[in-house]
């Protein structure tokens, strides 16, 4: 060791135990208390350049902060960005409207102006959750290995958008912040873990209460834009929370109860902005024309009493006669709802009607699957009920009589419509396939119900070629997704459709009429 060119003063002693010295002359007061020689020989170490090595940690600190801050907020060129923009803004902002149109692409265009080291953490990640939606929307044709190209172009975008989920959550709340979030919900629930989604909607949902985009009081100072691209962000997160408290059979954040907010159809409009089309869907002829955002809004609140009649803690409390007038009341919204949709954007055409806008196929598949959901949920008639798959599968052997549930009729025909429309839009790259898979497995099984129920009605031949289409289809399903539950599904079905063309075969009747059956039902709870 070298020798310290400044004096020590404590002791050979006190210096390598390490305690004071006192410094008193001949001894100092520990060497008196050991009894030793006071001396002042040893080699003392050299101190280190604290000052040196504070600037060296601080510079690779601030090295850090560049390579951290320039690598992950690249952007794609200029170009392909706005093209993905426009796919955007016309694909999913203009039916379910995330962002005010010139906002973003005013965002965009500042973003871009600036150093990857100097962009906005909040904006730079809006963009590529705009860029991982846009990617869902990329045309047929626009790329060789559409599919590959659709889940790994998305997937790279929402991981750099959630790698600054921690400043978008932690950071100032903003309505950018809340976007973003929604943004990446929007991403997430069109996977098939729901697990993600669920947990970031409940957070996302914690900023809009903290921002208050619940109440209408919190942005009564905004101008009239602002105010309603508030408003929009608040029920775009409504939806996203209702859909996936009902799909995971979990509770929503939101209460209806607690809102205060209006509907997209009063929403404030001025004559100078563009935007106040935005989530209303005309036909190609431009002689009908639909609020999809509304009529999600108002599903999605359909969707919370599904859940609180069928899942909901307090459902099960209830007694059998509050149970039965709540699903009642369901029934009757559903039924209110499908009246509000023009006739022109029902499932079985609604296709052939926009065939000017292909690209909003996908948003109305979700609409139609989610309301024929909860009319299957509420009539116990849905493909995952085991009571009425296995009334199903006894019936089509003769030894049990199916028992319907009201408004039968209704059900059959949106289950009809539905697998056309499915069948029309669907692929198996689709950004919606898991969002309306399991409805159209359920579609199938009431097709199946009524065949075997009423083998010789006037659209049967239709309804065998729709039910041979969807028993090919959950075949090719069950090889990508092996399930116990949806093999004996399969068997039901494949099953029954044997059964009613052997009575079609036969063409013959019985004294029981379309009740060709052995034995007497067995005790089903009513509906």
């Amino acid at each position: 060791m070298e020798l310290n060119n400044q004096t020590r003063k404590a002791c050979d002693l006190c210096y390598t135990r390490k305690i004071k010295c006192d410094g008193q002359k001949p001894r100092c007061s520990n060497c008196i208390n050991y009894a030793t020689d006071c001396t002042h020989t040893a080699l003392s170490r050299k101190s280190k350049p604290r000052a040196r090595h504070t600037v060296h940690v601080e510079a690779q600190h601030t090295d850090e902060e560049d390579d951290l801050t320039t690598s992950p907020m690249k952007l794609p060129p200029l170009h392909l960005a706005m093209a993905m923009v426009g796919i955007y803004l016309n694909t999913w902002n203009s039916v379910l409207p995330l962002f005010h149109a010139d906002t973003l692409l005013r965002l965009v265009g500042e973003c871009y102006a600036r150093q990857p080291r100097q962009r906005d953490p909040v904006v730079w990640a809006a963009i590529n959750v705009v860029f991982a939606l846009a990617c869902q929307q990329v045309p047929d044709g626009a790329s060789d290995g559409r599919s590959e190209y659709q889940t790994d172009q998305t997937t790279e975008y929402l991981n750099k958008a959630q790698s600054m989920i921690s400043t978008v959550m932690l950071g100032e709340t903003h309505l950018l912040n809340i976007q973003v979030l929604v943004g990446m919900v929007m991403v997430l629930q069109t996977a098939h873990d729901l697990t993600p989604s669920l947990i970031l909607i409940s957070a996302t949902m914690r900023l809009v209460h903290k921002l208050g985009l619940h109440n209408h009081a919190a942005s009564t100072h905004l101008e009239p834009v602002q105010r309603r691209q508030h408003a929009r962000v608040f029920w775009l997160a409504y939806i996203l929370d209702k859909d996936l408290s009902l799909r995971t059979q979990q509770p929503s954040v939101q209460l209806d109860d607690d809102i205060d907010v209006e509907l997209p159809s009063s929403l404030p409009t001025t004559n100078d902005d563009n935007d106040n089309t935005a989530g209303i869907i005309v036909t190609a002829d431009g002689n009908a024309r639909m609020n999809y955002f509304l009529a999600r809004v108002k599903l999605a609140h359909i969707e919370g009493r599904v859940y609180d009649s069928l899942y909901s803690t307090r459902a099960v409390n209830r007694s059998f006669e509050e149970r039965r007038n709540a699903k009642e009341s369901i029934v009757s919204a559903l039924d209110e709802w499908r009246a509000s949709i023009p006739p022109e954007f029902s499932a079985g055409v609604v296709t052939s009607n926009t065939r000017n806008k292909p690209g909003n196929n996908g948003f109305f598949c979700v609409l139609h699957s989610t309301s024929l959901q909860c009319m299957a949920l509420v009539s116990r008639a849905h493909a995952w009920d085991g009571q009425w798959v296995s009334g199903v599968r006894n019936h089509s052997r003769g030894t049990q009589i199916l028992q319907l549930p009201p408004a039968w009729e209704i059900i059959v025909h949106q289950a009809r419509g539905y697998m056309l429309l499915f069948r029309e839009v669907w692929s198996g790259d689709a950004w919606f396939c898991w969002l309306t898979s399991c409805p159209y497995t359920t579609a199938m099984v009431l097709l199946t119900a009524n065949a075997l129920y009423n083998p010789w009605h006037d659209k049967i031949q239709s309804d065998m070629e729709l039910m041979d289409s969807a028993l090919l289809w959950l075949n090719e399903a069950m090889r990508e997704h092996q399930s116990e539950e949806t093999q004996a599904l399969w068997d039901t079905c494949v099953e029954a459709v044997r059964t009613v063309k052997q009575k079609l075969a036969e063409n013959i009747t019985t004294p029981l009429g379309y009740y060709w059956l052995l034995s007497r039902p067995d005790s089903l709870e009513p509906f």
